[in-house]
């Protein structure tokens, strides 16, 4: 089965967050089948910062839905942003 890399930019609902934190909740909250390939910093402007995120999964129906949910069920996620979804 392929697989699909997705790039998401994760917003956290305060400034204040600290974004290692947010990463490793994040990683205790994927679905089984889903692994962090990459992650990152980015600066978004006048202090705030977001993670950049990528997910590798199997390339099968409700994957990334099921993973966006549960992002966006996470307290500390303000928005999440999907950049790009590619197949490696």
């Amino acid at each position: 089965m392929a697989k699909v890399l997705m790039v998401v930019r994760i917003l956290p609902r305060d400034s204040d967050t600290d974004l290692k934190t947010l990463l490793d909740k994040i990683v205790r909250e994927l679905p089984r089948d889903v692994v962090v390939s990459d992650s990152r910093r980015e600066e978004i402007g006048f202090g705030l910062e977001a993670l950049v995120v990528g997910f590798l999964m199997p390339e099968k129906e409700g994957v990334g839905e099921d993973l966006e949910r549960r992002l966006a069920n996470i307290e500390e996620v303000g928005e999440i942003d999907v950049q790009s979804v590619t197949r490696v």
